[in-house]
């Protein structure tokens, strides 16, 4: 691994096991539907185009003549003779023909993140770069659905924030738990810091017998110029959340024995991309299990957990419901902060960032509205982008406030006349 960093002994950390059957083999079937996932509502992007007509021999008349009329043809060729493409590209650096997937260098561009203001590093990647992507993450698949925990959440289907949300929720609500406290730790550099060495050892350990994976992932892997794992990358996304998946598990082992009995330090934990949430019911077992998980993510993944923890002490239901007559701040209780959301013990706020962003864009709306009759494209498509912040959280009085609901109307219709407009030209 590196340094004085500890091998990783996965068997010992998490009661793992190797299975021969967690991986797909490779077939031209597989390809395709790789192909089918990495081209969808990218076709008439220029450098998939050229790759579709490159590949598959399918001019751009006649797929935008078989798009208007919704007939897939042309599509279905194109990807057929990029899933073969595909499958000569794994067989020549299966027998030592190439080095590589001869693919494009990844391009990478620096971008202000809106929130945060941190500056991000994002990447660009070339058509059959995100085609070997999206094969290796369906190839996985059987693995991932046995090692990504329920709690796990961000660049998984149908566990986003709204997800995380509702998770959490359940826990601070459910009396059984008796969760008192909340804590959140955060991964220094999360993507960029994850070494190869690490997710291939894990990959190792578990399929070692799929050469052609393990052979794919890597030359995939030492395409990023700088190390680490791609941000913006598909198969970055779920390798990562493979990488924390063993982070979690050894948490949720951390116990101390009392009166004989096993007593874990936390009742619960839930992961949202580099963020960890911690819940429990003693605050000083809480310290112990994240002084713990900071040395093992250290020692073993070469991981760096910021020393700067989020402490949050939940209040009681009448403790909460005590202070609603109250007026300003002082009505605000305790909240758990994570995916754009702040979850309290009876009642899930909006974001203070991204409560301010939709006030502004929604202040713009109307004013805008009021001068000319209708809201520009681009701040419709913001405005229905932040819809669902209003959905299952205390936000009824500023959404009255700020009009939300004849705004996203306003916003909806400014969108849906756009798409009209286009299919009239397209026709």
């Amino acid at each position: 691994m590196g340094g004085n960093r500890k091998p990783l002994n996965i068997s010992k950390n998490g009661g793992l096991t190797t299975h021969t059957k967690r991986y797909l083999p490779l077939t031209h079937q597989l390809c395709e539907q790789a192909a089918i996932a990495a081209f969808e509502d990218k076709w008439f992007r220029k450098n998939y185009l050229a790759d579709a007509q490159k590949y598959g021999g399918v001019a751009y008349g006649r797929l935008k003549a078989e798009t208007a009329k919704n007939e897939m043809h042309a599509k279905l060729e194109a990807v057929h003779g990029i899933a073969l493409e595909m499958e000569q590209r794994v067989l020549d650096l299966m027998d030592g023909t190439a080095d590589d997937l001869d693919l494009d260098p990844v391009h990478t561009f620096y971008r202000i993140d809106g929130i945060s203001m941190k500056t991000r590093e994002l990447s660009d990647c070339c058509p059959m770069h995100q085609c070997f992507g999206h094969l290796a993450v369906l190839a996985l698949q059987p693995l991932l659905r046995a090692k990504l925990l329920p709690y796990q959440f961000a660049s998984i289907p149908e566990k986003g924030q709204v997800a995380l949300k509702r998770q959490v929720e359940r826990w601070l609500r459910r009396k059984s738990l008796g969760v008192r406290y909340g804590l959140k730790m955060d991964v220094k550099s999360a993507y960029q810091n994850t070494s190869h060495a690490v997710v291939m050892g894990i990959l190792e350990h578990e399929i070692p017998h799929a050469a052609w994976l393990l052979a794919v992932v890597r030359s995939l892997l030492a395409m990023a110029p700088h190390g680490g794992l791609l941000i913006g990358g598909y198969l970055e996304a779920w390798l990562f959340n493979l990488v924390a998946s063993y982070l979690m598990r050894q948490l949720l082992s951390y116990a101390k024995a009392r009166r004989g009995a096993s007593l874990p330090l936390v009742q619960r934990c839930c992961s949202y991309m580099d963020d960890l949430g911690l819940f429990g019911r003693r605050w000083a077992d809480m310290q112990s299990a994240a002084r713990k998980i900071t040395k093992w993510a250290k020692d073993v993944l070469g991981l760096t957990i910021k020393p700067k923890w989020m402490r949050v002490d939940f209040l009681t239901v009448e403790e909460e419901r005590a202070k609603r007559h109250l007026k300003g701040a002082a009505k605000g209780c305790p909240g758990f902060d994570m995916a754009g959301y702040r979850m309290h013990r009876t009642y899930t706020t909006i974001r203070r960032g991204i409560f301010k962003r939709i006030r502004r864009q929604s202040l713009r709306a109307a004013d805008d509205l009021r001068k000319t009759g209708r809201i520009p494209l681009y701040r419709s498509y913001r405005l229905i982008s932040y819809n669902g912040y209003f959905a299952g959280t205390k936000t009824n009085g500023a959404a009255a406030e700020l009009d939300q609901r004849h705004l996203f109307k306003a916003a909806k219709w400014a969108v849906g006349a756009a798409a009209r407009l286009r299919e009239v030209k397209a026709g």
